[in-house]
């Protein structure tokens, strides 16, 4: 058993020797709602539609926890879900996540953030911000590509308007968290048809390596690689566990429900490290 308690702030654990890496709260009891993701239904969202992989290829746990607040201005609903990644590969491909996009808050040209935290492992974020997501790939801009790796205890920042994929690239597994607005539906569409991210995570003998997905065809010019930053205002600190930091002061995450509220640049969460040309 790895004890999940110290990055979770939660009685959690991951038993790691059962094959299907089953998440329990004290008592044998399973957090949330178990979503099981097969490798079937992942399939058509991969570069290579056949390809072998890990299966289940992961498992969601949604609805671990609500949390609902007002004020003057609106009504705040919160959901803490959970997620365990398996290693492995898909193909050439890193064990990776559907991946989607969040639709625009009403009356807003913003949608929805959403705060990652790695409670087990290590995690690469591909994240990209597309002109139209709901265009066809062919047609399709991609205007800026992050991608932001955290380690156990670090949280990661999705800013509005970004697809996102969440990459297990280690030999362990990989367990996150995350706060999100309660209440919308995630699109996952655009993300299948273009066969994933517009970069490519690829297993290489040492370590990731990154290629460009064909059936983009207006890519950013560059691939920016960022980590995690603390930002207090925002309620990110690294090893002070989200999930009880939005229930001491959940006037500081409102942001999440409704970025125009935040204090500063979601972005300013997010620390560029390396700049490099977009990949062949």
């Amino acid at each position: 058993m790895i004890d999940l308690g110290p990055t979770s702030g939660l009685p959690l654990t991951l038993d790691e020797g059962d094959a299907g890496l089953p998440l329990r709260l004290r008592g044998d009891l399973q957090p949330g709602r178990l979503i099981t993701r097969s490798l079937g239904e992942l399939q058509p969202a991969l570069a290579d539609p056949h390809a072998e992989g890990p299966d289940p290829a992961y498992w969601m746990y949604n609805g671990v926890a609500h949390f609902a607040a007002c004020d003057g201005r609106g009504a705040y609903q919160w959901r803490y879900d959970l997620t365990v990644l398996p290693p492995g590969r898909l193909g050439a491909e890193c064990l990776r996540t559907m991946g989607h996009y969040h639709p625009l808050i009403p009356g807003a040209d913003l949608a929805w953030p959403e705060v990652y935290e790695v409670l087990h492992g290590s995690a690469l974020f591909v994240l990209q911000r597309a002109d139209d997501h709901r265009a066809a790939p062919a047609e399709v801009r991609i205007d800026d590509l992050i991608v932001v790796r955290a380690e156990a205890g670090e949280q990661a920042m999705l800013p509005p308007n970004y697809g996102h994929w969440t990459v297990n690239a280690t030999d362990g597994p990989l367990v996150i968290a995350n706060w999100i607005a309660a209440g919308f539906e995630s699109d996952y569409e655009p993300a299948q048809a273009a066969r994933g991210p517009c970069c490519r995570v690829l297993a290489g003998e040492d370590g990731p390596r990154f290629s460009a997905n064909p059936r983009y065809a207006h890519p950013p010019a560059a691939l920016r690689h960022g980590r995690p930053v603390d930002v207090p205002e925002l309620g990110l600190v690294a090893g002070r566990p989200i999930f009880g930091a939005l229930l001491r002061e959940p006037d500081v995450w409102r942001y999440v429900c409704d970025p125009r509220t935040a204090p500063v640049d979601l972005q300013s969460a997010i620390r560029v490290t390396q700049t490099d040309p977009f990949p062949p």
